[in-house]
């Protein structure tokens, strides 16, 4: 069975959007965090996206010739969203998924291939998050302080144990810290 593996980052302060109009944070990649997630990206059975990270990620990776470009474009992804019609879903290697979140992973999961990675956004981390379908989070904590934002783990309905498995500094200040959940251990 393949596991759910969110990509994150987050600012020290444990938040990963300052707000609605400024998604994400991030500072500039290090060569040699760039290469680390190159590695692990390139092994992936799926992208995992909500509807927005999609259409920004759709508009990019297919004319972009940076390293991560072969495996966002010739990886299968789904796209979790009521909205995103199949017609709009342009990006080869794409299908909308519209069910049952815990259903549609279940179903992701028993499929043969490689882990599947997602991408977010919040909504969609917190929502997997909240209903315990992540097997391992890969948190990227930058080196700054927002003070406010949107956090992912709000969405939670209990407090959680995770298992450390990696932390790893790189020198642009970025430290990975990698989780394992009890799901994942019971499998």
């Amino acid at each position: 069975m393949r596991n759910v593996v969110l990509y994150m980052s987050m600012s020290l302060d444990g938040y990963v959007a300052s707000d609605r109009e400024h998604p994400g944070v991030a500072i500039p990649e290090a060569d040699e965090l760039k290469q680390w997630k190159l590695e692990r990206v390139s092994k992936a059975g799926a992208h995992l996206m909500g509807r927005v990270t999609y259409q920004e990620m759709a508009s990019f990776w297919p004319h972009s010739d940076d390293a991560y470009a072969a495996p966002m474009n010739d990886v299968p992804k789904v796209v979790f969203s009521k909205t995103l019609s199949d017609a709009d879903a342009t990006w080869p290697e794409t299908r909308v998924a519209r069910g049952d979140l815990t259903s549609e992973i279940a179903a992701i999961k028993a499929e043969p291939g490689a882990d599947v990675i997602v991408w977010g956004g919040q909504r969609l981390a917190g929502a997997l998050a909240a209903a315990d379908l992540i097997d391992e989070y890969r948190l990227l904590v930058q080196p700054l302080v927002l003070g406010r934002g949107q956090t992912l783990f709000d969405q939670l309905p209990e407090s959680r144990h995770l298992d450390l498995i990696e932390a790893t500094p790189f020198p642009n200040g970025v430290v990975v810290q990698v989780y394992r959940t009890q799901a994942a251990r019971a499998e």
